[in-house]
């Protein structure tokens, strides 16, 4: 391989941060699995096919203790990441047009490496050479997280991308293969006649998932020359083969039988002894197609058994909300909390919905364990409770042993979040608003910004582009509403129709202009775009 120009380069795959990625959520789960990983503020990353560095350049400006550095065979998105750090003045990532056969063990040493859409995408030659950098750059308490395509699930995937390269073989410029395989997906769906055949509803399946894909995820993820996919013991048998061992899944609640029934959640405990066997039929059972995991060194010691006391070290976040306005979290009364992604718990316990309450209130930020044992003492009006509130006798120290076991389930059952660091942003906006000056810089180029929580935001309306691009710090309300009504009467549509005043209708617009203002503040605040 070298580092001439190649597809990445003329069709551009669009960057995001992943906070599957994020070395805290790696450093979490090792945490959590006896590991001893290096801090998050004082770290060193090292991500193989980094793109334009979205994924690192919002971890560069948090951590500034920390060394980042990615590389890429395409040189273009290459340099856009170089220009983004210059812009934002960071001196602690590093973004290289490197081929990742030449990286040796010279290279340095790194606690988190990251290759994420990677390996499926690349020869057998660069997913050994892959494995060989985990093996060889990686610190002894490291954690590699590599993503890749899996079977079952891939094989229905697999076969449209095969129809798909077919009808495309002679067409070598890529607008036109991206074109002629949406027009051929087209063609495929108009074909099908009976609406419950399952043939039919399999390809619609399918074809919705990469139909709504940008052009260059549609390129890249499902027309490139090669897209390998993998059983989970095959991957694993791989790694071994380096020396590195399965730690477990960057989504922890993946690996969770919760959701089966009785009878395959026993048959499947009972392959408990051997995790890989026992992941291996999940897939089966899920009919997986993709999967994000981590690898440490084949010589460390793991620890998978729940220790739930672990969690009085963590910050603790969490999106449920109680199903009911009024929940009743001081009886014994049963309250469901709905979080995301279908996840759903129900429970008498009162300190339990009272950490739930309390966490759904605050969410996104996080709340260090010891704190949220207070509040949710607070909000059940006792110094010390349990599970049952009318017979308050047990002890501080009890109730911290129910809340970490309570805590333990919920992250399981994907209900909340661990993090070794507290948040980075605040829920209450200053006298003079400050947002990420990366969003910032971002939002010049696409609506779509990388928030503090290291996730996507896609700020689509006109009020809060403007709103964001203005939050530098120097302005009080007064100054950011005299800037907006400016903008207003220039004729710039920042107000919903039924909202927009006449320009000599001041009072109405200030009225307008202020509430919209307030109301922007904390959708941004919200959605993890202000520093404090």
């Amino acid at each position: 391989m070298d580092t001439s120009t190649n597809f990445y380069d003329e069709v551009l795959y669009p960057g995001y941060a992943f906070p599957q990625t994020h070395p805290n959520r790696l450093a979490t789960i090792a945490t959590l699995c006896g590991m001893q990983p290096a801090p998050v503020e004082n770290c060193r990353v090292l991500e193989l096919g980094c793109s334009d560095g979205n994924n690192l350049l919002p971890l560069a400006l948090l951590y500034p203790e920390s060394r980042f550095v990615g590389i890429d065979l395409a040189g273009r998105p290459v340099e856009m990441g170089r220009a983004l750090a210059r812009e934002l003045g960071l001196q602690n990532i590093e973004l290289r047009q490197f081929d990742v056969m030449k990286v040796s063990p010279d290279f340095g040493e790194f606690d988190y490496i990251i290759a994420h859409g990677l390996f499926s995408w690349v020869p057998a030659v660069v997913r050994e050479k892959v494995l060989a950098v985990c093996r060889a750059n990686l610190a002894p308490q490291g954690v590699a997280f590599i993503s890749y395509n899996a079977y079952p699930g891939g094989y229905a995937r697999q076969m449209l991308r095969d129809m798909m390269l077919f009808h495309v073989r002679n067409i070598r410029e890529p607008q036109q293969r991206i074109n002629q395989a949406r027009a051929f997906l087209k063609f495929l769906l108009d074909a099908q006649q009976q609406n419950d055949d399952p043939y039919r509803i399999l390809l619609e399946k399918e074809a919705e998932r990469v139909i709504t894909h940008p052009d260059g995820h549609f390129f890249h993820d499902d027309l490139e020359e090669v897209n390998a996919m993998f059983y989970f013991y095959q991957f694993v048998e791989q790694a071994a083969r380096h020396d590195l061992q399965y730690l477990a899944e960057a989504d922890f609640f993946e690996m969770q039988d919760y959701s089966f029934p009785p009878h395959v959640v026993e048959k499947l405990r009972g392959l408990s002894d051997n995790l890989v066997l026992k992941e291996q039929y999940a897939d089966f059972i899920k009919c997986r197609r993709f999967r994000q995991t981590l690898l440490c060194h084949g010589e460390v010691e793991i620890r998978r058994e729940a220790r739930p006391e672990m969690l009085r070290r963590f910050h603790v976040a969490s999106p449920a909300r109680p199903a009911s306005a009024e929940p009743d979290i001081k009886s014994n009364a049963v309250e469901r909390f709905d979080g995301i992604k279908g996840a759903a718990v129900s429970t008498d316990n009162p300190l339990a919905k009272a950490a739930l309450v309390h966490l759904g209130e605050l969410w996104p930020l996080t709340l260090a364990f010891d704190d949220l044992l207070h509040a949710a003492h607070r909000r059940l009006g006792v110094e010390a409770t349990s599970s049952t509130v009318e017979t308050p006798t047990s002890s501080p120290e009890t109730d911290a042993r129910l809340l970490s076991n309570i805590l333990w389930q919920l992250y399981a059952a994907n209900l909340v979040e661990l993090h070794l660091a507290p948040s980075h942003f605040v829920l209450q906006p200053g006298e003079r608003p400050l947002a990420s000056p990366l969003a910032r810089l971002q939002l010049q180029r696409s609506p779509v910004v990388t928030s503090l929580r290291h996730t996507s935001v896609n700020v689509a309306d006109e009020f809060g582009r403007r709103l964001l691009q203005m939050l530098d710090g120097t302005r009080d309300r007064a100054a950011l509403l005299r800037e907006l009504r400016a903008l207003v009467e220039a004729g710039v549509p920042l107000l919903e129709d039924g909202d927009q005043p006449a320009v000599s209708d001041a009072p109405p617009a200030s009225d307008a202009l202020a509430e919209h203002l307030e109301r922007n503040l904390s959708s941004l605040a919200r959605h993890a775009l202000l520093l404090a």
